[in-house]
């Protein structure tokens, strides 16, 4: 192995949970991470190639630090763990705008969980989430991302116009917090474009077609009694936090994936904008944020998280990454 390049170490888990690799440019890189983790996950093991990846569980959750792999490891990344249904969970650690490889990674479908590092820092409560969440099963709930003291308003949504209510509502709210402007059109913006697909591409018939998503998104519409949208915001000081939950569950991960990789290749088909698309589109919705979290319950429930970070202004938003998450829950706790 090239002496430059990055060891693996693993964290192990219980025999129920997953085994969890962490990827550094040296032993020591992430220490003070490991420390913090060892508590949650037991003691760490260095190994010393990707070639060891294949003895691990196949339950286990791989973190790599992408941006220090030579290419050939970038492009195993996407070999080894494309069509892995059942194998080992991809977790990238990136740097900044590293975006090497995205449009492959999630065109092949690998890509399901990206957390963003500035030099040898990890946003540590992100990557616990993150952990936590894949190896427990307990994914919903934006307050996980934040401190215990921090409080969440909650809104419900039912009809187009409940939906410009919340719209007004967290504007107004984003405003006399003293978000700078360009911040706060981008809380409005994605906000807008959760509750329009929650009303719109979400809801099902019986017959499993999609109610309302033909529908030109000026026509009002109206969710059927008992069903509503869970519409929250949160801040902290730090950083904005912006939550939709809706009772369908209808959202399939590979098409996030599928409109990401279009948007990492770039050209004319970012966005979908017909009469049943997708507005903004995933990938403008993950660009106006500083991490995206989807948390899925097929045919039950869909959570839309955008987190943005807004302590340096809109310049120091704009020039940081992006974090990403897709986490599936299957069946019933």
């Amino acid at each position: 192995m090239d002496p430059k390049s990055p060891r693996l170490s693993i964290l192990p888990v219980s025999s129920s949970g997953k085994s969890i690799a962490f990827l550094g440019a040296d032993a020591d890189e992430f220490a003070e991470l490991v420390r913090g983790l060892r508590k949650a996950v037991g003691e760490v093991k260095v190994i010393e190639s990707l070639a060891e990846v294949s003895k691990l569980p196949s339950s286990s959750l791989v973190a790599v630090y992408y941006d220090a792999r030579i290419e050939a490891d970038r492009n195993r990344l996407i070999s080894d763990f494309g069509g892995g249904a059942g194998g080992p969970t991809l977790l990238l650690l990136s740097e900044k705008r590293a975006r090497h490889n995205f449009a492959q990674l999630f065109g092949s479908h690998v890509l399901t969980n990206m957390i963003v590092i500035d030099s040898n820092s990890v946003n540590d409560r992100d990557l616990l989430v993150t952990v936590k969440k894949l190896r427990y099963g307990d994914i919903f709930g934006m307050e996980k991302y934040f401190a215990p003291d921090a409080k969440a308003h909650t809104l419900r949504v039912t009809t187009t116009a409940e939906k410009n209510w919340a719209l007004n509502t967290i504007s107004e709210y984003a405003g006399v917090l003293g978000i700078p402007p360009r911040l706060r059109a981008l809380i409005r913006n994605v906000s807008d474009e959760y509750l329009t697909n929650a009303l719109y591409n979400a809801p099902v018939a019986e017959d499993g077609s999609r109610k309302y998503a033909s529908r030109p998104r000026t026509q009002p519409v109206a969710l059927d009694p008992g069903q509503e949208i869970e519409f929250q915001f949160c801040y902290d000081g730090a950083r904005f936090g912006i939550a939709a939950k809706d009772p369908f569950g209808s959202l399939e991960p590979v098409q996030v994936q599928d409109y990401l990789a279009k948007g990492f290749r770039g050209g004319e088909d970012q966005v979908s904008e017909g009469t049943g698309g997708a507005g903004l589109g995933f990938f403008q919705i993950l660009d106006s944020l500083s991490h995206l979290v989807i948390n899925l319950e097929p045919g039950k429930r869909t959570e839309m998280i955008g987190l943005l970070d807004v302590r340096g202004g809109y310049r120091n938003f704009t020039e940081a990454g992006k974090s990403f998450n897709i986490f599936v829950r299957q069946g019933s706790p």
